[in-house]
């Protein structure tokens, strides 16, 4: 019993170390997407624009100060999406339907599943069916189970941002107002 009790020990101790270990070279790959594309997404590329929001991307309970930033990443995105970047436009959606960590990054998602995120559906639908009318096969699933899940009045909203196009609200504040 005693064994067993110290090779669980051992096994969750050297996993939070290597979670941690892993974490700090996903901040440095991270800083570094930032660093290498930030001047070009400053003047409006778009490529640009997705790899610096998607690098800030995400923090717990949308918490600033620290080096992930859910409202910066999203206002990004949001540049980069509204000049027609699909692959800004699915990120947008995943982030505003509550899915926020993308491979495995086991402390983020631990992190996030305990702090949770702010969620709207409806604009969150919106993005994901941008996304999938521009051929983001991933998407069009993702935009109908987040529709199946949308109140009758819900879904009129998300119509009619949909209706929109690239100009559907998708700016941190816009959205979330005071979340």
């Amino acid at each position: 019993m005693v064994i067993k009790f110290a090779v669980t020990l051992c096994s969750l101790i050297i996993s939070g170390c290597a979670g941690a270990g892993i974490e700090g070279v996903n901040i440095a790959r991270d800083k570094l997407i930032i660093n290498d594309n930030l001047t070009l997404a400053m003047q409006g590329d778009a490529e640009a624009q997705y790899k610096v929001g998607n690098a800030y991307c995400c923090s717990p309970k949308e918490e600033t100060g620290r080096f992930y930033n859910t409202k910066l990443s999203v206002d990004w995105l949001c540049a980069s999406a509204h000049q027609g970047h699909s692959p800004a436009m699915y990120k947008l959606g995943k982030i505003f339907s509550g899915d926020v960590v993308d491979g495995v990054r086991l402390l983020r998602r631990a992190a996030m599943s305990i702090a949770g995120s702010t969620t709207n559906p409806a604009i969150a639908y919106t993005w994901l069916r941008q996304a999938a009318d521009q051929g983001v096969e991933e998407a069009r699933v993702e935009a109908d189970t987040v529709w199946s899940d949308l109140s009758q009045l819900e879904r009129l909203n998300a119509t009619e941002s949909w209706k929109k196009g690239l100009n559907a609200p998708c700016l941190w504040d816009d959205v979330m107002g005071n979340h």
